[in-house]
């Protein structure tokens, strides 16, 4: 009888770790996501400005700017595969919490990195129009 009541109340504890791990992996997905439209509309238009610039582009916006869709693509896959792979293939409750959540922090990192490589052009003609003076 013991035994029964804790295994109850072991599931009792463990639904609310499970529910925050599927929400996380919608967040994940949802990140994935927007991260995805995100270099669909803009890299686009930075290409543009930065032809109009003729100017030397870093390494990383080269790749940026000429891989896109393929990064996009990924995303995408990311935004599928993930939950698909958290609640089918990851059996612990933890692991699967610690994974949605890795993925969902990564999905925001990623979009301030494509950010800040995007602005990495911007921020060397400042610096060199405020060494010009």
């Amino acid at each position: 009888m013991a035994n029964s009541m804790e295994l109850q109340q072991g599931r009792a504890n463990r639904a609310p770790v499970e529910a925050l791990a599927r929400i996380m992996a919608i967040f994940a997905s949802i990140g994935y996501l927007t991260a995805s439209v995100f270099l669909a509309k803009v890299v686009p238009i930075f290409g543009e400005l930065f032809k109009g610039l003729e100017v030397e582009l870093p390494f990383a916006t080269k790749i940026l700017v000429a891989h896109y869709r393929w990064i996009s693509a990924l995303f995408v896959g990311g935004a599928v595969i993930l939950p698909m792979v958290t609640e089918f293939l990851v059996s612990a409750t933890r692991r699967r919490l610690i994974i949605s959540c890795s993925a969902c922090a990564a999905s925001v990192v990623s979009v301030g990195l494509a950010v800040f490589v995007l602005y990495l052009p911007l921020f060397e003609l400042t610096r060199k129009a405020g060494q010009a003076k």
